[in-house]
């Protein structure tokens, strides 16, 4: 029997009542490192019509299709019943042929269980508004919230909210303001006692804003910050933004428009989307040196908080389709992932976002992946190194954060993940 205001086989229209557990304190940002989590995978056979949305295109078709991912899951602790199997994908392996589908609990839940053996605090789970909003995708996007606010629930982890503004040319301030009230209102975010919060306040990633390849202006910009910092009903929110690196001086890809200058000052913090913008050590000392230094003194002086972005690689040439390896930001077998915590420490930052848990698509995922690969097919692997490794450098880099360990410019011989 559904609940009053609550519709039969949505689970997110209900606050969360089932075991829970508060291993991670959900009352601060401080010393946090934190996964960004998109959850936006389909597989035929999930109760939607998509196919193997994200996965690829056509890959229903023996021998016919394209992968979009550039790296291909772990799925030996999945259960079966939530692998779906692709025609063509051979390797001798039980379930190499077989791809995780998103929307049953399992994975989630699965996901989450990760993150406490490995140390990891929690995520900033990604919603693109525009998803949200639609009569046909806002049912996955909705179910996935509910996957892990039980998740989190389960394993003591802690979540928040990143919405995503990528939303194309159609986009209105409206649209977003109407999710955010939707979240608090039927899903109750806000009250959810594993949501994450700063100085008793909600925390919400508004990510997107002042991008030059999106349409955003200044005045919906501001619009948007006013609402969820000072709407009576719906504001009150430590909001965070999601911009581009260069938005003190207005250059890289942030737009040049000096309004753009005010609104970015408007958040209670920032969050610089790194991932991509340097390739090794001497571009990312590029980027200590002009971009986060800089940030550090000038958000000191106006009472903000910082949140960069820490990501262990990059790779999309199958979903841009382009020769292998041509747009490979290497791992170096987790050193590249490693510096940057290191420098972030050095700098006296105390929390870190992680882009991303799962993302294949662009080759930035921590989560577990495989090193044998579907034969005749291109993907990015460990390497050779345990599918866990990038989990384990993840804990032992937020213990680093903390001050539970001293810092290291290097990765320590031994890592104190996993634990159960």
């Amino acid at each position: 029997m559904a609940a009053e205001g609550e519709v039969a086989g949505e689970p997110w229209l209900r606050p969360y009542t089932g075991p829970t557990r508060a291993d991670v304190d959900a009352t601060t940002l401080d010393g946090k490192v934190l996964c960004g989590y998109q959850g936006w995978f389909n597989t035929p056979g999930d109760g939607t019509s998509f196919g193997f949305t994200h996965w690829g295109q056509g890959l229903d078709r023996t021998n016919g299709g394209r992968f979009t991912v550039d790296m291909w899951p772990d799925v030996s602790e999945y259960d079966p019943r939530d692998l779906r199997e692709v025609p063509g994908a051979e390797n001798a392996r039980r379930f190499a042929r077989a791809i995780v589908q998103h929307l049953s609990q399992g994975p989630a839940l699965l996901h989450c269980k990760w993150m406490r053996q490995y140390g990891i605090d929690g995520v900033f789970l990604s919603r693109f508004v525009g998803e949200a909003s639609s009569p046909t995708r806002s049912r996955h996007v909705n179910q996935v919230l509910a996957n892990v606010r039980e998740g989190c629930h389960r394993e003591g982890r802690v979540w928040a909210m990143m919405l995503d503004l990528s939303t194309g040319r159609e986009a209105t301030t409206a649209t977003v303001m109407n999710d955010w009230k939707f979240l608090c209102d039927q899903v109750k975010a806000r009250e959810d006692s594993r949501y994450l919060h700063h100085q008793k306040k909600p925390v919400v990633l508004l990510w997107g804003l002042g991008f030059k390849d999106r349409p955003w202006t200044p005045e919906q910009g501001e619009e948007l910050v006013n609402f969820f910092k000072n709407d009576p009903r719906y504001g009150g929110v430590y909001l965070i933004g999601g911009i581009d690196p260069y938005w003190r001086t207005l250059g890289g890809s942030s737009r040049t428009n000096a309004a753009w200058a005010k609104v970015y000052r408007m958040f209670d913090a920032i969050s610089p989307w790194d991932a991509g913008r340097y390739r090794d050590d001497a571009s990312m000392d590029h980027l200590r040196k002009n971009v986060w230094e800089g940030d550090l003194a000038e958000l000191k002086g106006l009472g903000m908080g910082y949140m960069p972005t820490a990501f262990p690689g990059f790779s999309w040439d199958n979903l841009r389709q382009t020769p292998p390896g041509k747009t490979m930001i290497p791992r170096r077998k987790g050193e590249f992932y490693w510096r940057q915590f290191a420098i972030f420490k050095a700098l006296g930052i105390r929390t870190v976002f992680v882009g991303m848990f799962d993302e294949v698509d662009e080759g930035t995922a921590i989560y577990k992946v495989s090193n044998d690969v579907p034969v005749g097919k291109y993907f990015v692997t460990y390497e050779g190194l345990p599918s866990d490794w990038y989990l384990k450098l993840t804990g032992a880099a937020t213990q680093m954060m903390r001050g539970e360990a001293p810092l290291s410019e290097k990765i320590p011989e031994r890592l104190p993940f996993p634990r159960e």
